[in-house]
């Protein structure tokens, strides 16, 4: 249930100042760096040619040239593009807010910037919105046309609310997405099941991917407000009252090692991990992250 009216207006805010700066900066280290970042970068299969003097030996494709009846040589290239798939939790949880900016507000906002950085980089980008199940499915594909349908659907409030269930949207998007994508996860994996890292697993054997964890900041500690309350489970399955001295430390305690816990499972997975909060701006953390990724990269 969302505790304020979604703003999703997004096509206005493109323009404000703001946004085109941090859209501006994000193109800036995404340009050229994109696709060394990347596990997928390498070479494909690109045609025949006729062996020339000088040609390296080992490229000659001998069953080619039986068939053909002249020396072959097959040709490579270099991945340059890549299919990139934003995957937005867009559950009851992501519809909090404490800061005057919903969780969903916030993600949906990068995932925007990010998309229109890396159309200008030349990649397919496509999304998927989900709570329990994948709400909206846009294949990655190059253009404009396909950053206006994704635009549309971020800004939709009826694609917003619901259970939540990553392990059933990940084994459904693996169906139609192709290998060698990038698939970038973006929610505040609240309601996780036990033994959802084992799903992680499944895409780090065929994506590259990155996991951007958006939390409120209330979602971190409690306020320093004496007294009993009443909490709800956004998913609805239970209400309980708490003293807020009681159980600060603990809560805080709890919410730091699964934050640990979290950001394990995907360096374990050799997967790329980002935590923001909807309080600071997301271009720093986020440039930050791919800066020192390049520099992994480079070795």
């Amino acid at each position: 249930m969302p505790i304020k009216e979604l703003k999703l207006e997004l096509t206005p805010r493109f323009h404000k100042v703001k946004l085109k700066a941090r859209i501006d900066v994000l193109n800036k280290v995404l340009e050229g760096n994109w696709n060394t970042l990347f596990k997928g970068q390498g070479l494909e299969f690109a045609g025949y040619r006729q062996y020339t003097y000088g040609d390296d030996a080992s490229k000659i494709d001998w069953s080619a040239s039986l068939r053909a009846h002249e020396i072959l040589v097959r040709e490579l290239e270099e991945y340059r593009n890549f299919n990139v798939f934003f995957l937005l939790d867009v559950s009851n949880s992501m519809l909090f807010s404490s800061t005057g900016k919903l969780k969903a507000e916030y993600g949906a906002e990068l995932v925007h910037s990010l998309a229109f950085a890396l159309l200008n980089n030349g990649d397919a980008i496509g999304l998927g919105m989900f709570s329990d199940r994948l709400t909206t499915k846009i294949i990655p594909n190059l253009g404009k046309g396909v950053f206006y349908r994704m635009t549309r659907q971020l800004s939709d409030p009826n694609n917003y609310g619901g259970e939540y269930n990553l392990p059933k949207v990940i084994q459904y998007i693996t169906s139609f997405l192709q290998d060698r994508s990038v698939i970038i996860i973006v929610s505040d994996f609240i309601g996780l099941p036990e033994g959802w890292h084992s799903y992680l697993n499944i895409l780090a054997g065929r994506y590259d991917v990155i996991g951007i964890m958006i939390r409120d900041p209330r979602d971190y500690e409690i306020p320093k407000i004496s007294g009993q309350f009443l909490i709800e489970d956004p998913y609805g399955t239970g209400k309980i009252y708490i003293d807020s001295n009681q159980y600060k430390k603990r809560f805080e305690a709890e919410v730091k090692k699964e934050e640990d816990l979290l950001r394990s499972s995907f360096e374990k997975s050799k997967l790329g991990f980002v935590s923001l909060r909807t309080n600071q701006e997301f271009h720093e953390p986020i440039l930050k992250y791919f800066k020192k990724r390049m520099a992994l990269m480079r070795g």
